[in-house]
């Protein structure tokens, strides 16, 4: 390794599952699919950015200069002016691929049926944390929420219990849905509010939970800021890079194959988002 990591070439790398390769500088891959449906886009001059439906009744927000820990901020209103019905927020870590595979979704749902997108939870999210049951994620009962885990324990989705006043959940005080993504010391995580609708609560978990690589370039000394977790492959990998991708995968599996006892495990009870610095780069 060089003597001065700056002077390292940026690599393409595939660094997979995605939810652990980090943010990147640019909004586009979340904001992209709503343009591409006919969302109305704008810019204050922070340089915020909002997209809204032409009728102003669905907002999505790339805040990097916002006042809230937030990155992103999703809300749907019944009319133009009306207090939000639901939130959605992912903050500053969240990759924006996976922030784009959610949009793409909601674009979707709204050019379908404008009006499910307002509909409230019918079923409070059963059908979701149903399927994510049959899909092998652990269930774990707490005193005061329940908390659904992938099998690696590196995604968590906790249901707050109990009633919750709406005001409080607009203003981001509290949630009734959190994700915890990734292990303690790289962890980022996303809410959503009660009322959002069953349809976008599953596509949402999973977007979270998707494992599919993505691409980043990266100085090769950066690689050690990934969590030990993910796996980063050269798009181009040597012979020597194969090697060693092989034995650190190697090692990933058997640590989990190892008994369910041996692995450790907390539950939070709130969402910490501790305060951090905007991201530096701009999109549209």
């Amino acid at each position: 390794m060089p003597d001065y990591p700056w002077l390292e070439r940026p690599r393409e790398y595939r660094v997979s599952p995605r939810f652990l390769a980090g943010p990147t500088h640019t909004g586009d891959p979340g904001l992209q699919p709503l343009i591409d449906a006919g969302w109305n886009f704008s810019r204050d001059d922070l340089d915020n950015v909002f997209v809204t439906t032409p009728d102003h009744t669905v907002r999505c927000g790339f805040l990097p200069e916002g006042e809230h820990g937030e990155l992103w901020s999703i809300s749907a209103h019944t009319h133009a002016f009306a207090p939000p019905q639901w939130l959605i927020t992912f903050d500053l870590q969240a990759p924006p691929e996976i922030v784009g595979e959610f949009t793409t979704a909601l674009a979707a749902v709204h050019a379908n049926d404008p009006d499910t997108v307002l509909g409230g939870s019918a079923r409070i999210g059963l059908d979701t944390t149903n399927d994510l049951l049959r899909s092998g994620w652990r269930i774990d009962p707490g005193p005061s929420d329940t908390a659904f885990q992938t099998p690696d324990r590196l995604v968590t989705l906790h249901r707050r219990r109990g009633h919750l006043r709406h005001e409080a959940e607009m203003a981001g005080d509290t949630e009734r849905w959190l994700f915890e993504v990734g292990p303690p010391e790289h962890r980022w995580y996303a809410t959503a509010s009660s009322n959002v609708p069953d349809q976008l609560l599953g596509a949402l978990a999973t977007a979270v939970a998707n494992p599919a690589p993505v691409e980043r370039y990266l100085r090769p000394s950066a690689l050690n800021r990934l969590p030990r977790q993910a796996i980063a492959v050269p798009v181009a990998p040597t012979p020597l890079e194969i090697s060693r991708i092989q034995a650190a995968t190697a090692r990933s599996l058997a640590a989990s194959r190892r008994p369910a006892s041996a692995l450790a495990y907390t539950t939070a009870t709130g969402p910490p988002a501790p305060r951090q610095s905007a991201l530096a780069g701009r999109s549209h």
